[in-house]
């Protein structure tokens, strides 16, 4: 027999039960890494035209091309450039309605008036001229000064309305008259002479304006109150797009303000 001690016998092993610590930190950052090339992937867009650039030029160095995606979701933010062409008059009428929106808070004499392809400055009408005449006031000028500076800054047609109440002119002018033609008489050459102003003071494109007279044919109030009557005494000034979007890959004219 050997004088040898037996060997002692293994310890047993301490390990913690389950995965070891550092397996749950490398586990978050790998998912963390996941969510972030997701999210990547997810705000990127598929250029078309390079893709396929790069397809023929795969095509020309090996022989061969990969097949190209059947569909294609489109990129959003694309959408709108590439798919209509906004024309630039509808881009001017925001302007336009902001530059009247101010001229209103700044001058209790004006409103504005605004729809989906046109924007409408409302003057009152004794800010403009006397009773029954159609020479512009001295002190007129500041309200038309403004006016045609947006007008300056707009391409598109821009129609000057003159609108009276239903008394008839007391003018010697418009005395052998009837008094719903004096009214529109009077009102066109109110229309007329604010146009003059325009193209003389502030050098507006005169192929632009449109002087029309409606007389007391559109009244805002009733006309049997003196209220009444001088709102509807008024020059209104309506900025119109008259431009059109067309949409390539529909083959269809849009025109301002369709639903």
């Amino acid at each position: 027999m050997s004088d040898e001690a037996p060997a002692p016998p293994p310890e047993p092993c301490k390990c913690e039960a389950g995965a070891p610590r550092w397996v749950v930190t490398f586990g978050d950052m790998m998912s963390l890494l996941l969510c972030f090339f997701v999210l990547l992937l997810s705000f990127s867009t598929t250029d078309v035209i390079k893709y396929r650039e790069l397809t023929g030029s795969l095509k020309d160095a090996f022989g061969m091309v990969r097949s190209e995606p059947e569909t294609q979701i489109p990129a959003a933010d694309n959408i709108v450039a590439t798919q209509l062409e906004i024309p630039l008059s509808l881009t001017m009428l925001v302007t336009v309605r902001a530059k009247a929106v101010r001229m209103e808070n700044s001058n209790s004499e004006l409103e504005m008036e605004a729809g989906a392809d046109w924007v409408r400055i409302k003057v009152d009408g004794d800010a403009l001229f006397e009773s029954g005449q159609y020479t512009i006031k001295p002190g007129a000028g500041s309200i038309l000064d403004g006016v045609g500076d947006i007008i300056n800054e707009f391409q598109g047609t821009v129609m000057i309305e003159g609108h009276t109440d239903s008394d008839a002119p007391t003018s010697v002018r418009f005395q052998n008259k009837e008094g719903y033609l004096g009214n529109y008489d009077l009102g066109s050459l109110r229309a007329i002479s604010v146009l003059d102003y325009l193209v003389r003071r502030k050098n507006v494109d005169r192929s632009m304006l449109v002087p029309v007279s409606f007389g007391d044919s559109k009244p805002r109030e009733t006309n049997d109150l003196p209220e009444g009557r001088a709102r509807n005494r008024r020059v209104e000034f309506e900025f119109r797009a008259s431009a059109q979007a067309f949409n390539p890959e529909l083959g269809e004219t849009i025109r301002p303000g369709d639903q």
